[in-house]
């Protein structure tokens, strides 16, 4: 189980910040933490960090950072601040070295919601899924439009190779995370919700609760935008409603192109036409994302033609459906596939980012699929059973254990099994599958380290 979150006054956050001349993190390597570490390197602070894995983000921190792979006792000493993240041990060495110190620590969200106080636009975008994408398409659509936002994403953002992007305007746009009640530490004026539904089973104890708790981080917006089309996000109560969708009638609607892709369709406010958008994104969702940042963009003063410029040219999110290279798919014939890697970790996901890649016209997809934590496996088991029907083949690694163990009556074996998958452990061995798979497109699939077998594959 995760440390939960602490809930540190504004003021006595910013008094231990201003006074620190370093800054500690414990999970830098993590993509929010690093995000923020970012942000305090711009304003001049020295930050130091600790994770137990030599990431990407860790590499990419180590020029202006000082991170540490292994526990030592002096790690800590001298910081002014700790901010940890909620997925590390309570035991952590570092973490209980600060508090044994006298340091002030603070967990991720807490921290996040006290840098973001002093902004005078605070958009926050929750929801199960597509958080990440709305987020870095709201990014471009305010970049488009001359605001210089501050920005802070759950996934790098193509046109910046980050997910942090710091500007010098009034507007805050970030990702509202609602696993172990993050967003209830954020007090966004314009709150998001882009759709409800049962997922971090080894927080949340059912759907209701969830609910429950986006209702709760509602509740101080100025205003809010949800998902017309979405039953759980449509029923939260809030005086100043907007809505978006694509089924039912909403605020803003999406006429979708018949004969053209899921991915051209007009936009229409209150029943006239304002806007036509082509995006390079494919698949329904993305639809509904880019339906969404317009609405909110919209709502802000931003003009429509910026917004659609914007939505046309706007390139993606890591690992979001992202095309990695072409490689070899039959070896005796030499014929090559795209290979794309996706972060669909949830059943729903999954589903959305299969049905993507069929409309795009491919009939044989070999998907290698990675679970996400052995209770989200366990709880959804019945819906994973079903979300990989336009899978051609499908391949099972090892579940991501995360902050887990195994204690659930579940095994990597059983599970692909059910699935009508093979199981496979050994990347090198799964290389050598695909090489002569016959698929016409191969997807990596997964929130855990399954992106490292993009580096097999050729």
């Amino acid at each position: 189980m995760a440390i939960e979150n602490t809930h540190i006054s504004y003021y006595e956050l910013d008094r231990a910040f201003k006074k620190a001349k370093s800054v500690f993190f414990i999970g830098i390597g993590g993509i929010s933490m690093s995000a923020l570490a970012e942000y305090c390197l711009f304003l001049g602070k020295g930050v130091f960090g600790y994770d137990r894995t030599r990431g990407e983000e860790c590499k990419r921190l180590e020029g202006r950072a000082h991170i540490r792979y292994c526990s030592t006792t002096d790690s800590v000493r001298g910081m002014g601040l700790v901010v940890f993240s909620c997925a590390i041990d309570e035991n952590c060495f570092e973490l209980v070295e600060a508090r044994r110190l006298g340091i002030l620590c603070v967990s991720r969200a807490n921290f996040l919601g006290y840098i973001m106080a002093d902004f005078k636009c605070r958009i926050g975008v929750s929801g199960m899924h597509g958080k990440s994408t709305t987020t870095a398409m709201l990014s471009r659509i305010f970049e488009c439009a001359g605001r210089e936002p501050t920005v802070i994403c759950g996934a790098k953002m193509r046109e910046h190779g980050s997910q942090f992007l710091f500007g010098t305007g009034q507007d805050f746009i970030f990702e509202a995370c609602e696993y172990m009640n993050s967003f209830l530490n954020f007090a966004p004026t314009d709150a998001i919700v882009t759709n409800i539904d049962l997922d971090h089973p080894d927080f949340f104890t059912s759907l209701s609760q969830i609910k429950s708790s986006f209702q709760e981080y509602i509740l101080g917006a100025r205003r809010v935008f949800v998902n017309a089309d979405d039953k759980n996000s449509s029923a939260l109560l809030h005086p100043f409603k907007i809505s978006f969708g694509i089924e039912n009638s909403a605020d803003y609607m999406a006429k979708i192109d018949t004969g053209m892709g899921k991915n051209s369709f007009s936009v229409l406010y209150r029943g006239k036409d304002i806007a036509h958008i082509t995006l390079c994104e494919l698949g329904r969702y993305n639809v509904y994302n880019a339906l969404c940042a317009f609405a909110v963009a919209s709502e802000n003063g931003i003009s429509h033609e910026v917004i659609s410029g914007a939505l046309c040219g706007f390139k993606g999110s890591e690992r979001r459906q992202e095309y990695i290279k072409s490689v070899i798919t039959d070896a005796k014939n030499g014929h090559t596939s795209p290979l794309f890697i996706d972060y669909a970790h949830h059943p729903t996901e999954i589903k959305a980012s299969l049905s993507a890649f069929k409309d795009m016209g491919y009939k044989k997809i070999l998907c290698i699929f990675q679970a996400h934590t052995y209770s989200r496996t366990y709880a959804l088991y019945d819906e994973f059973l079903s979300a990989f029907k336009n899978a051609w083949e499908l391949i099972i690694t090892p579940i991501y254990s995360a902050r887990e163990e195994n204690t659930f009556p579940i095994s990597d074996e059983g599970f692909a099994s059910d699935l009508g998958a093979i199981f496979m452990s050994d990347y090198e061995e799964i290389a050598k599958k695909v090489h002569n798979c016959g698929s016409d497109l191969v997807v990596i699939m997964g929130a855990g380290d399954i992106l490292l077998l993009k580096n097999y594959i050729n």
